[in-house]
């Protein structure tokens, strides 16, 4: 009865995983909003969500191998409208081929998934032949493809172009597995960093190679630190906070930034369109025990009477160079998206340098690989408005060093400088006279 129970809660961790990847190939959305909307996802247990996100990542992380060796078993390529049975071939490959489950349980599982599922029957023969062929020759198979496939061609090509050959490998090499957990302690670094056992990164961050919950990590409970990625704790520390200063964060939720920038003694005024992000927000600030000023609105449009010290303006955009953590990004983006991204945040960059008082300053960043969201946007506010750059001084900020560009900051995609990579990010100071 066990095991019966056990094959059952295994196969709708499966189907779950399949309903995820059409979200993300067929709708082309997010899989953070998959996982907070979707009923059936949370109605199941730990074990089960762990096992679908699993498969997920795999899925997508190792997608162009998996397709290569799909590629190798199928002599004829699906239909283009066979978009689920194609995604149970993906995700069964990936179980398979990368998180070694008990070979009969997947190939039934998924198997006996396309029997139920709307338009699969007709496939239900080649699924269970392909999934069986990769049981006995998956790893042969798999050593005959190709790790840099796993970056999707667009953003590959940008990549080598803009960074030079080589890149898109890099980034690929990165992306094979899930990050190492990256901390931004907001008191006591080096404390925290005995205490945890960590690596130190820059000024603020510590980084661990944790694969557990993060709320049973020691000092979480208390709000000693914050998950952020040693990139993105980086624009606060650039735009160097002081104590008092009126600063307003701009596109703020979930909060990071905030909460860096408020356990510096800022009086912060976090700015976002989003009310479910923001709701985050104050769960974050709750449990960090720190105080913002929280406001629902659109950062573009935003008025104030009172101009301020300073302004962080984390741009919204394409996302691509988060997709270490996020590596659906590369697949629910495209690169005709990438100009109108431009445009919307050079409207809020414009609109940022207004809320700022004269000698005022502002760091704009955001967290994509791509530079007509980065270097063009900032040549645009240049000519459109009276902002003045101002070079990131690497002796302030000797961790930085390694990546400015132009007097800015460039993280390229795949980055290796501190024991693991880190995500693509661009940040730039300006100042207003």
């Amino acid at each position: 009865m066990r095991n019966d129970n056990e094959k059952l809660r295994h196969s709708r961790s499966r189907a779950c995983a399949v309903r995820a990847l059409e979200w993300v190939f067929g709708r082309h959305k997010a899989l953070d909003v998959f996982f907070e909307q979707d009923q059936r996802f949370a109605s199941l247990d730990s074990r089960d969500k762990a096992l679908c996100r699993a498969i997920l990542g795999n899925s997508i992380r190792r997608l162009g191998q998996i397709d290569q060796v799909l590629g190798q078993l199928i002599a004829k390529p699906l239909p283009k409208q066979a978009v689920t049975p194609r995604l149970i071939l993906r995700a069964g490959a990936a179980e398979l081929l990368f998180l070694r489950s008990a070979p009969h349980g997947v190939v039934h599982s998924f198997v006996q998934l396309a029997d139920r599922l709307r338009g699969c029957k007709p496939y239900k023969g080649l699924i269970n032949a392909v999934l069986r062929k990769i049981v006995r020759e998956g790893e042969a198979l798999l050593a005959g493809t190709c790790i840099d496939s796993n970056i999707p061609q667009w953003p590959a090509q940008d990549w080598d172009r803009i960074y030079g050959s080589g890149t898109s490998r890099r980034a690929a090499l990165a992306m094979q597995e899930p990050p190492a957990l990256d901390l931004t302690v907001l008191r006591h670094v080096s404390s925290w960093q005995e205490q945890l056992g960590a690596v130190r990164i820059g000024s603020q961050t510590l980084r661990l190679q944790h694969r557990g919950r993060v709320n049973d990590l020691k000092g979480y409970d208390t709000g000693q630190w914050i998950v952020q990625d040693a990139s993105a704790a980086l624009p606060v520390q650039i735009l160097d906070p002081q104590p008092g200063e009126a600063i307003a964060d701009l596109c703020a939720a979930p909060g990071g930034k905030t909460m860096q920038l408020a356990s510096l003694g800022a009086k912060v005024t976090a700015i976002d369109s989003n009310e479910g992000r923001l709701k985050r927000l104050h769960e974050n600030l709750h449990r960090t025990a720190l105080d913002a000023n929280i406001i629902c609105a659109d950062a573009s449009i935003w008025q104030v009477e009172q101009k301020f010290d300073a302004v962080l303006l984390d741009a919204p955009c394409s996302a691509t160079g988060i997709f270490r953590h996020h590596p659906d990004v590369l697949y629910n983006r495209r690169a005709k998206d990438i100009a109108a991204y431009g445009l919307q945040q050079l409207a809020i960059a414009v609109h940022a340098a207004d809320l700022l008082r004269p000698e005022g300053r502002m760091v704009y960043c955001v967290c994509s690989a791509q530079p007509e969201e980065g270097e063009q946007v900032i040549e645009r506010l240049l000519a459109e408005t009276n902002m003045v750059q101002q070079p990131i001084c690497p002796e302030k900020h000797p961790f930085i060093k390694p990546f400015l560009s132009a007097g800015a900051v460039r993280i390229a995609p795949g980055t290796d400088q501190v024991k693991g990579s880190m995500d693509s990010f661009y940040i730039a100071l300006l100042h207003k006279p």
